[in-house]
């Protein structure tokens, strides 16, 4: 079946609220949870742990066999000079059938989907050993920020099983586009990791000399987080928007363009 995108209907800002409500939900902990900054980036974090996961069992059932030629992106697992051997991705692939509702499992998706699996969690997990992180996550664990983690697992679920097993994509794709998907966001999230860390520090810096030389006050540190925290939301609601964008828009252009999994048949 060939992936055509062109029958899609253009997204719309309705169609993305509950998603932007769920994305803003951080500013409100904030605000009357006093949440801090680490509880915010443990629930983006924990998020994107779960969209690896949940693409990762996604990717057992897409039914299309990997195609190298003509990519640019390449997954652990597969290189540019490597050939796929014809007896595991031919046209007469090995199945594993779980039900008569349930589409069947590619035993031939596996070693891509665990080595995809152990290079994603490796870069979530790096920030965390490097930086001596694991003990301030434990401290944060509340009853509001397991709500919250919970209802991010289930938001994830029903998302794919709308977009991804109601539809029947998973007919359209290969184990390696599936992939691409999360992985691409895990990249992003190491980047603004690092990049926020560094930008956000100094404007902290510039904003309390700025306040302090013009109104004689110093902002409080709850100002200074919520500040911070304001640029971690506005950054992930790019992310979200431009997600949504590539999986809904029939033609997404610009950022949202990084986020389509790349079909070598296409071009």
């Amino acid at each position: 079946m060939e992936f055509d995108r062109r029958t899609r209907n253009r997204p719309t800002v309705i169609s993305f609220a509950p998603v932007l409500v769920a994305n803003l939900l951080p500013l409100g902990g904030v605000l009357w949870f006093d949440w801090r900054i680490g509880e915010v980036l443990a629930i983006y974090w924990i998020e994107v742990a779960v969209m690896l996961l949940a693409y990762s069992g996604a990717a057992l059932f897409a039914e299309r066999r990997i195609v190298l030629e003509g990519r640019n992106l390449f997954l652990p697992g597969v290189s540019r000079g490597k050939e796929l051997s014809e007896s595991r991705w031919g046209d007469n692939p090995t199945t594993i059938n779980l039900g008569r509702s349930i589409p069947p499992i590619y035993p031939r998706n596996i070693r891509i989907v665990v080595m995809s699996v152990v290079w994603g969690l490796g870069f979530l997990l790096l920030p965390l050993g490097s930086f001596g992180l694991f003990p301030v996550v434990e401290s944060i664990v509340s009853p509001s920020l397991i709500a919250a983690v919970l209802a991010t697992i289930g938001s994830h679920l029903v998302e794919l099983r709308r977009e991804f097993f109601a539809t029947k994509r998973y007919q359209e794709l290969s184990a390696h586009m599936v992939l691409e998907i999360p992985c691409r966001v895990v990249f992003f999230a190491i980047v603004f990791l690092a990049f926020g860390t560094l930008v956000g520090g100094f404007f902290c810096f510039l904003i309390v000399n700025i306040v302090r030389e013009v109104f004689g006050v110093v902002p409080t540190r709850g100002t200074l987080e919520f500040l911070f925290v304001t640029g971690v939301v506005l950054g992930k609601l790019v992310v979200e928007w431009s997600r949504f964008r590539a999986e809904n828009d029939p033609e997404p252009s610009g950022f949202a363009s990084w986020f389509v999994p790349f079909d070598p048949r296409s071009e």
